[in-house]
């Protein structure tokens, strides 16, 4: 089940002279706790729940509990909600072969894949991994037409530290500063002197835009392919955590909100909203596969209500070594969605239900207390902290908290 966010507003119940009830969480976030279970769903994002939920707290008896002081400073409050969400890798690739042949070698599944080392290989030659948008789709050589995928060549070539002599202008015409620098490339390749002709066949070099994980073989070794094959899929070795929020949700989530992630396997790291993906609704519920426009698809002929449409969060983790072997589980995911800045901020635990609704705090002065009544703004539970107001709530005001 999903869990409402920790960071929440509040705001007084009402009672029957008009005053407001309850608390209402205002914004949403992503901070990620363990989900400990499969199947974590929910249909909703959750709105003020925990001790300071709709209704009035009972007040403890003065005294009841060892007391304490805590100081109410001036600071930023920021609200987050929680939502369950599932750790994988960022990005879907399909790698094609470029020859045709016998496929003699690939990489295993899991395999992480940097840029200049081998995919696959055919008949014994290596398909190299480069880093381009523009697909290899023609074979390198002097003489050869000026295009974008030269560029992207000639970039990975002076990356990679074979132009030494930074004869290369990086555009898109293939020249012989070019040629020199393939021709150091098949040389620390493995190519024999006779074979280092600056040349490149089509099919020995496929530009992705990042390093990548294999994630499926297409094929297996000793299968016969041809050029346009799929071979491989792969994701980018990126680390994310990705996690289905209502549609209705998707205004409240941008790109660069701050969350926190905690792992399966205990402790937790900070990390960013990257972008958030349109989701198809479920297939469940809507009109089946192969199944004729109008057709329920089931056999009582009762039609399927349509699914709820979902939108993805896909977060990035800001220390991706954390979830090293931990694709596919399972997380509880959370992300800060608004802040109160410059707001009155007292401990949680310093709040005290008033009869017939409302919120109070017990401020200390020297030898005295009294009890003032407060107005609560938005909740941070990851701090432990409530903005409030009332008379006589400034920065250094002293409150009672219970003892820890």
């Amino acid at each position: 089940m999903r869990r409402p966010l920790p960071a929440r507003r509040a705001e007084e119940p009402e009672d029957p002279a008009g005053q407001r009830t309850g608390r209402q969480a205002v914004a949403v976030g992503i901070a990620v706790t363990v989900a400990a279970a499969a199947g974590l769903v929910g249909s909703g994002w959750a709105l003020g729940y925990g001790p300071f939920a709709p209704g009035p707290r009972p007040d403890a008896s003065p005294g009841a509990i060892p007391t304490s002081t805590a100081t109410v400073i001036r600071t930023s409050i920021t609200a987050t909600e929680e939502d369950p969400g599932t750790l994988g890798y960022d990005g879907s690739f399909t790698v094609f072969g470029g020859l045709p042949g016998t496929v003699t070698w690939l990489p295993a599944r899991g395999t992480v894949i940097s840029l200049g080392q081998r995919l696959f290989a055919v008949d014994g030659q290596p398909a190299t991994l480069l880093r381009g948008q523009q697909p290899a789709w023609r074979a390198f050589a002097p003489g050869m037409t000026d295009g974008a995928d030269v560029q992207e060549l000639e970039r990975d070539l002076v990356a990679g530290g074979y132009d030494p002599q930074r004869a290369i202008t990086i555009d898109d015409h293939y020249d012989w500063a070019t040629k020199a620098a393939v021709e150091r490339w098949q040389a620390a390749h493995g190519v024999p002197a006779e074979q280092q002709d600056g040349q490149i066949p089509l099919g020995q070099i496929t530009f992705l835009p990042t390093p990548i994980r294999v994630a499926a073989l297409a094929v297996a070794a000793g299968a016969p392919v041809a050029p346009g094959t799929p071979v491989l899929t792969a994701t980018s070795a990126t680390p994310v955590v990705n996690v289905a929020l209502p549609a209705d949700a998707e205004p409240l989530v941008h790109p660069g909100q701050r969350v926190m992630i905690t792992l399966p396997v205990g402790g937790s790291t900070s990390g960013r909203v990257l972008r958030v993906d349109q989701s198809s609704p479920s297939a469940q519920g809507q009109q089946g596969q192969g199944s004729p426009a109008g057709s329920s698809g089931g056999s009582s002929g009762a039609s399927q209500p349509p699914a709820a449409a979902t939108v993805t969060v896909v977060v990035g983790l800001s220390n991706p070594s954390v979830a090293a072997g931990l694709d596919q589980a399972p997380v509880q995911v959370a992300i800060a969605t608004q802040t109160q800045r410059n707001a009155l901020a007292a401990p949680i635990s310093a709040l005290l239900a008033k009869s017939g609704g409302g919120f109070q705090v017990t401020v200390i002065r020297g030898r005295a207390q009294r009890t003032v009544t407060v107005r609560t703004g938005l909740f941070d539970d990851l701090s432990g902290t409530v903005a409030i107001s009332g008379s006589g709530i400034t920065a250094g005001t002293i409150v009672q908290v219970p003892s820890s």
